[in-house]
């Protein structure tokens, strides 16, 4: 163990350099609401759409080998649309941590989620929206990791992370546009299947401990100053129901992505696979209880290559009027290509070691949290 002052003023330097870090599962949770809920609800509307049209030709009287009376309308032909005009969703919400986070589980900043929806036409909507996601990932003031020096292989000492206890609270910020494309195949076939390709720009930074995220970071044994929280992305969406029925829906996304530019320790920009799988069930007409398994990656200027995360989110959401609801959510994500949680390491750039001469060495990020939201706006554009 290092000594008293030493450690003292390692610790005063993560509160400031090693805080602006946290789980990957905040972009599936944006997603989440952004992507597979207005996704689902045009499909389902569409889906719905066919049921009622065949259960109207099923229930008319049989015209077989007869004229259709003069006046009697034709049946109409299943002619899916997405929703046409201006749609909104505007809420606020509470959260908590989950977990041994070394700092507390209590109260975090509160939130603002803003989406808006215009459809152009029966096959084209654009989609915008704005989220901020509360989190307090693990392994930053847990633990024990080693101190180097600059320029020396074998550590100089280690640092206990729960000396003195560090907020390391991240207020995720996303700005995500979206332009949805309805196709159907098979329209004159028994089963028409409608798929929604969406096309998208995920733009994200943070505030962490009330501050940016510009900070110091050791990578390949360097120092280097990078936006720690922020990335821009480019995707293309691809949804597809599975099972409809009047109780339980189930979806699956699948969604290319690739950064609009590296930064940090980037290597590469290859294409990453996003992939979502949803399913809700109507408990009644106002209550309904989902699942949403993913597997994400995440590739942020600390990351040399993307993180996997395998992330759950999942809860249930209540509509008190047509316009207003509540719904709580809990999600959790674990990198499944990063063993090592938080800070694995913190180096000393020269002797004598100041607070400002301390980098970290970041490994795989994990949280979980529980949200409480309040909104009100459109059903066809609930964050659910």
């Amino acid at each position: 163990m290092i000594n008293a002052r030493f450690g003292c003023g390692l610790v005063m330097a993560l509160a400031v350099l090693a805080s602006e870090s946290s789980v990957r599962a905040d972009e599936a949770f944006d997603l989440h609401a952004t992507l597979i809920q207005p996704a689902n609800a045009a499909i389902k509307q569409q889906l719905d759409a066919e049921k009622s049209i065949r259960a109207r030709q099923s229930s008319a009287p049989n015209q077989v080998a007869q004229a259709r009376p003069v006046g009697e309308r034709e049946a109409p032909a299943y002619n899916p649309a997405l929703p046409k005009g201006f749609q909104y969703t505007l809420d606020v919400s509470s959260a908590w941590a989950l977990g041994n986070t070394g700092f507390h589980t209590g109260n975090m900043p509160g939130g603002v989620d803003a989406v808006a929806a215009y459809g152009f036409s029966k096959n084209v909507r654009a989609y915008a929206a704005y989220f901020q996601l509360q989190e307090y990932p693990l392994g930053f003031d847990n633990g024990i990791v080693p101190v180097y020096l600059q320029g020396l292989a074998p550590p100089i000492g280690v640092q206990d992370l729960h000396a003195q206890q560090i907020d390391v609270t991240t207020k995720d910020k996303f700005t995500i546009g979206l332009l949805q494309n309805l196709v159907v195949l098979g329209k004159h076939l028994p089963l028409p299947l409608p798929i929604i390709i969406s096309p998208g720009y995920i733009a994200r930074t943070a505030d962490v401990g009330g501050q940016n995220d510009v900070r110091t970071i050791e990578i390949n044994g360097f120092p280097q100053t990078v936006h720690l929280r922020s990335e821009q992305i480019k995707l293309i969406a691809f949804t597809v129901p599975l099972v409809s029925s009047p109780k339980m829906f189930v979806s699956f996304t699948a969604a290319p992505q690739w950064l609009l530019r590296t930064n940090g320790a980037n290597q590469t920009n290859h294409m990453q696979m996003l992939k979502i799988g949803y399913l809700e069930y109507r408990l009644t007409d106002k209550t309904t209880v989902f699942l949403q398994p993913s597997m994400a990656p995440s590739y942020l200027p600390p990351d040399p290559y993307p993180e996997h995360l395998a992330s759950w989110i999942y809860g249930i959401a209540h509509a008190f009027t047509k316009h207003a609801f509540v719904q709580t959510v809990i999600s959790t994500g674990t990198p499944a290509n990063y063993p090592q949680l938080g800070i694995k390491s913190l180096t000393c750039q020269q002797l004598p070691c100041a607070p400002s001469q301390v980098t970290p060495a970041l490994g795989g990020l994990k949280a979980t949290q529980v949200q409480l939201i309040f909104g009100v706006g459109s059903p066809t554009t609930l964050p659910l």
